[in-house]
């Protein structure tokens, strides 16, 4: 796996908020996950030698722009990409006034968007997409600032497109979140549930970074309970979370 897009990377990388990880295990295409917001994932991968020509799938976990963003500049290429998203990635997306979805009609005729309808689906031999997480722990529901135009209506946003990316390792699974804005506890439990096995990294956006230590906390206690053996919390996951962590987090 390569990050491309991330909050904080160093040089010689390129940062930017958003957050694109490239997928590339051996026996399965090439899966990148997310565009970050600009053409920012691109120039990592030329930077870091690997060909974003040779991507067979793109899987964006959420409509909003630090996550779809960079699909525009993925027309350069000259390749009509597969897209897996979900249907409600495509409307109308907000922080409270602010617009902070993705211009979809200027891509429509550039990539071949396939709609996940269920709530698993096999995209290569080992990879997998799965969501939206089932939200049991409501202490992590979404941020009330959030909403989206739907049926010309102005609602919250729960995210119920928000897809999670699944490496099958044999041994234990590779969880890969985008935002996690439907928590990453959650996220967590339902990606143990539905492949029944040891979660040996957990990797992405977090979505603490605006969270109380109070619920930096709790979340923390819980991730330490649940058998995951590597955490390395990404782009929204904030500083808080890194410093708590302690031999769990490593990066």
């Amino acid at each position: 796996m390569t990050i491309l897009c991330d909050d904080t990377l160093q040089p010689p990388l390129h940062s930017e908020h958003g957050f694109s990880l490239l997928v590339e295990k051996a026996g399965n295409p090439i899966v990148l996950f997310d565009t970050g917001t600009t053409d920012v994932f691109m120039k990592n991968a030329s930077t870091t030698g690997k060909n974003l020509t040779k991507v067979e799938y793109i899987v964006i976990s959420h409509g909003h722009y630090d996550h779809a963003g960079g699909l525009k500049y993925m027309t350069s290429f000259g390749k009509k990409f597969k897209v897996y998203l979900r249907q409600d990635a495509f409307l109308p997306k907000y922080s409270d006034d602010r617009f902070t979805g993705t211009d979809w009609e200027a891509l429509k005729d550039s990539f071949e968007f396939l709609i996940v309808k269920d709530k698993l689906i096999k995209i290569t031999n080992s990879i997998y997409a799965f969501g939206p997480a089932w939200m049991r722990n409501k202490f992590e529901e979404p941020d009330s600032n959030f909403q989206i135009i739907k049926n010309n209506e102005k609602i919250r946003d729960f995210f119920e497109e928000e897809l999670n990316l699944v490496i099958d390792e044999g041994d234990g699974i590779v969880l890969i979140t985008g935002c996690a804005h439907r928590g990453i506890i959650n996220i967590a439990q339902d990606a143990l549930e539905l492949f029944d096995k040891k979660i040996k990294l957990l990797i992405g956006g977090f979505h603490l970074y605006k969270s109380s230590e109070e619920k930096v906390d709790k979340a923390i206690s819980i991730l330490k309970s649940l058998p995951i053996e590597q955490i390395i919390p990404l782009h929204c996951s904030g500083e808080l979370i890194k410093k708590k962590f302690g031999m769990l987090y490593t990066f």
